[in-house]
């Protein structure tokens, strides 16, 4: 199978492959904290869209999210493997079945960075 043999910062990361992808992409992203704090996230991530199975169902998979520095270098190599390292996660691509995107401990974090937040304001509102 094609898979990316993705290294930052000279540490091999992940092995991103799967044998029944239709698209497999790299993306790298940039996120800035509108609140001005300097607190930007800049973070490479993989991941894609299934063929479709015997029951015409497309899945969404994804690897872990992999943090960058200013002066982070990715280093990708196309390659053919018989295995890869496998998704984090997969869910379904379709308006029947609404499955999360999200894995738990994804979950938490989100749910944490709001609780973070909301602390901080309420806090900000107490003093």
């Amino acid at each position: 199978m094609i898979a990316f043999q993705v290294e930052i910062d000279g540490h091999k990361t992940m092995l991103a492959g799967v044998e029944d992808w239709s698209i497999l992409a790299l993306h790298v992203n940039a996120i800035r904290n509108e609140e001005g704090d300097g607190k930007d996230q800049i973070e490479f991530r993989a991941g894609g869209l299934s063929l479709p199975n015997g029951e015409d169902i497309r899945q969404h998979f994804h690897w872990a999210a992999e943090p960058l520095q200013i002066g982070s270098a990715i280093s990708i190599r196309v390659v053919e493997v018989d295995r890869a390292d496998p998704p984090l996660k997969r869910y379904r691509s379709d308006a029947e079945v609404r499955e999360s995107p999200f894995t738990e401990e994804e979950w938490r974090e989100l749910r944490y960075q709001d609780y973070l937040k909301l602390k901080a304001e309420f806090e900000q509102e107490s003093a």
